[in-house]
């Protein structure tokens, strides 16, 4: 029928030619294809239907879930922080004679900086010694007594003893020739009166040696003082030691303020330090980790500078409070820059961290490839156990069941699966997941498993 009405489109189109000039080409044609769609639809009803034929099988891979150990970790971004550091300045003023040390050198605790002129301040130091040596001659010792000192022992204290000693032998020896009137009174006289000077010398003398004794003290707190000065003029670094304990081996210059030949006011900033043999990693901790981290725990982290390289450090401080504002606490981790990895590490440096806090022994976990994710929902694809195993036959067909999940912690190239909220269905340990034509898959879609 249908070659049938391509013939007669052929005639039609041959009278068309030959009925141009007479202008019914238009119509010819016309009438030509209605005929022609009328054959052609006369042959369309001939032509017998076939029955609908099943869906098709979509080919995929499965793997089988798993149940393992996890180690559960809080991700945490932060700083490293030097183990100390410190800014040095001066107590007393003067002329700078020398600086030992500029930025970037390493010193020991305790090392000399910078020397101050010290001229004027040792002549002041000697002057104040030289006082006190005066005043403890005065006194007749050597050196300054304490608080049970007996001012007796004092040499103008006995000179007056003696005196007084002398003027009473005077005095005992004169009183029964006066009485028997051997002397006369006035000799008497002088005698008794010597003897209660030599008294009254005797108590001068030991008012005299305690304001000695007061003064030599006095004197010394001064020597302290000018000692003290004097030993100012060298600046020096801390003596590395931590409020708990940690002893610094050494620090790094980082800053220098001073010259040769400048003159330095009291409290001029003159270096900045930095312990960095142990380095502290400061990070905030979200508020819902609290009960999570505890002391002692590894901390693992990354920096720029190193991206290859994992670091690690120990949680030292946990900071008592939470921040009200961004409901995080601070937490310190130490770190041994020096024994481990030979200083590279510096402070100021930020860092990408975990801090490990246990391990969950029972996860559910799937490869990555079993994950279709599609504008923000995660299902994965179970085949149903009835149909093959994931190491056994193939070519079976089975019918998938669509679960949404959502996702938690990656380890390598699995996965931590949970069910999402309102999912029906379960999936345990053992169950065979589709690993790919995720993309074809809905849920009751047939799959033949291809290993």
């Amino acid at each position: 029928m249908v070659m049938r009405g391509f013939g007669i489109l052929r005639s039609l189109m041959a009278l068309t030619r030959n009925a141009i000039r007479n202008g019914l080409a238009v119509t010819i044609l016309m009438i030509g294809t209605g005929l022609l769609l009328t054959a052609c639809g006369k042959d369309a009803q001939t032509v017998p239907t076939t029955q609908a034929s099943s869906p098709p099988s979509v080919p995929v891979k499965v793997r089988v879930a798993e149940s393992r150990g996890l180690q559960r970790t809080v991700r945490v971004v932060g700083n490293l922080a030097g183990l100390e550091t410190a800014t040095l300045s001066n107590r007393v003023t003067g002329t700078v004679e020398k600086v030992y040390v500029d930025v970037g050198d390493r010193v020991k605790p305790g090392a000399t900086l910078l020397q101050i002129d010290p001229t004027r301040f040792q002549f002041w130091f000697a002057e104040a010694e030289a006082a006190q040596q005066e005043t403890l001659a005065m006194l007749g010792i050597k050196d300054v007594p304490d608080n049970s000192f007996d001012v007796n022992q004092t040499a103008p204290v006995k000179k007056a003893q003696a005196e007084l000693d002398n003027a009473k032998s005077k005095l005992d020896r004169q009183k029964p020739l006066f009485e028997q009137g051997t002397i006369k009174y006035f000799e008497f006289f002088d005698t008794e009166s010597a003897y209660k000077v030599a008294q009254s010398g005797l108590e001068t003398s030991r008012d005299s040696a305690r304001s000695l004794v007061n003064r030599a003290r006095r004197e010394r707190a001064e020597i302290d003082v000018k000692k003290k000065d004097l030993e100012e003029t060298v600046i020096q670094a801390p003596n590395g030691l931590t409020p708990d304990g940690i002893r610094v081996e050494s620090y790094s210059i980082t800053s220098r303020k001073a010259s040769v030949g400048e003159y330095l006011r009291e409290g001029t900033a003159l270096f900045s330090l930095v312990a960095d043999d142990k380095l502290k990693l400061q990070a905030r901790v979200p508020e819902r980790f609290l009960g999570k981290v505890t002391i002692g725990e590894k901390v693992t982290f990354r920096i720029e500078a190193y991206p290859a390289e994992t670091f690690e450090g120990t949680v030292h401080r946990i900071e008592p409070t939470v921040d009200q504002t961004n409901r995080t606490f601070l937490i310190e981790a130490l770190v041994e820059n020096a024994a481990k990895y030979q200083g590279r590490l510096k402070p100021g440096s930020f860092v990408q961290g975990e801090i490990l806090t246990g391990i969950d022994p029972n996860c559910i976990m799937v490869p990555l490839e079993a994950i279709a994710s599609f504008v923000g929902v995660n299902k994965i694809y179970v085949v149903p156990p009835a149909f093959g195993s994931a190491g056994g036959s193939t070519g079976m067909n089975a019918q998938v069941h669509a679960i949404e999940v959502t996702t938690g912690q990656q380890d390598g190239s699995w996965i931590e699966i949970k069910l999402a909220p309102g999912e029906k269905h379960q999936l345990n340990p053992g169950d065979r997941v589709a690993i790919d034509g995720l993309t074809k898959l809905v849920d009751g879609a047939h799959v033949e498993i291809n290993e």
